[in-house]
C-alpha cells in the first residue's frame, strides 16, 4: 500500500557545500532554475491544402545554463565564496571606458561541485540537488546603514553546467 500522508517540507531547514567549502552560515537559496528553449514556432514552415499553415515546434537545449542565488552572512575572516569569485572572474575588463575590477582569470581550474540538502522536522535529508562544474557570476552585498539592525550578507549569483535532484539517501536520481 502506498503511504499517500503529505509530508510538508520547511523551506528553513538546508544546508549548501561546495568543494573545500563546508559549515557557511548561509541565510537563503533563491530560484533554483533553468529553463528549455524552444524553437520553430516563431514561423510557419509551409502551407498546405486548403491553405492550412504548417508549424513545428522543437526543444532546442536550455536558454541558459541553471542558476541560483545564495545569500550568505558575513563573517569576520571568512572570505570563501568571495575569493572564489575573483578566482573565476578576467583578470580585467572595461565598462564602456571605465576600467572594471579583476579577477584572476582561472575560470577553468575553479569550477566547483557542490550540494544543496533539505531536512525534515527529525534532521532527515529529504531533498538533495547535485550540483556540477559551479561559478560565481555575480556579487554584491547588503545595505549598510547608522539606523540599520540586519545582519550583513553577501549575495551570490552561481551558474553551473549542472543540477540534478537526488535522493539524498543514495545519491541517485528521485523516482
Amino acid at each position: 500500500m502506498t503511504d499517500t500522508s503529505v509530508k510538508p517540507i520547511t523551506t528553513s531547514r538546508f544546508y549548501v557545500e561546495f568543494d573545500g567549502m563546508t559549515d557557511k552560515l548561509i541565510k537563503s537559496v533563491q530560484e533554483i532554475a533553468f529553463q528549455g528553449q524552444v524553437k520553430g514556432y516563431e514561423k510557419a514552415l509551409a502551407s498546405t491544402k486548403k491553405g492550412q499553415t504548417l508549424r513545428q515546434s522543437t526543444s532546442a537545449g536550455f536558454e541558459e545554463n541553471p542558476n541560483f542565488t545564495i545569500e550568505v552572512y558575513l563573517r569576520e575572516g571568512d572570505m570563501d565564496f568571495y575569493n572564489w569569485m575573483l578566482n573565476t572572474m578576467p583578470t580585467s575588463y572595461s565598462a564602456g571606458s571605465t576600467p572594471g575590477a579583476a579577477g584572476k582569470g582561472q575560470w577553468a581550474q575553479n569550477r566547483k561541485d557542490g550540494s544543496i540538502t533539505a531536512y525534515d522536522p527529525g534532521d532527515n535529508p529529504i531533498l538533495r540537488w547535485d550540483i556540477k562544474k559551479a561559478w560565481i557570476k555575480s556579487y554584491k552585498v547588503s545595505d549598510f546603514s547608522a539606523d540599520g539592525a540586519d545582519l550583513a550578507f553577501e549575495t551570490f549569483e552561481i551558474v553551473c553546467e549542472d543540477i540534478r535532484r537526488v535522493s539524498p539517501q543514495s545519491g541517485g536520481p528521485l523516482g
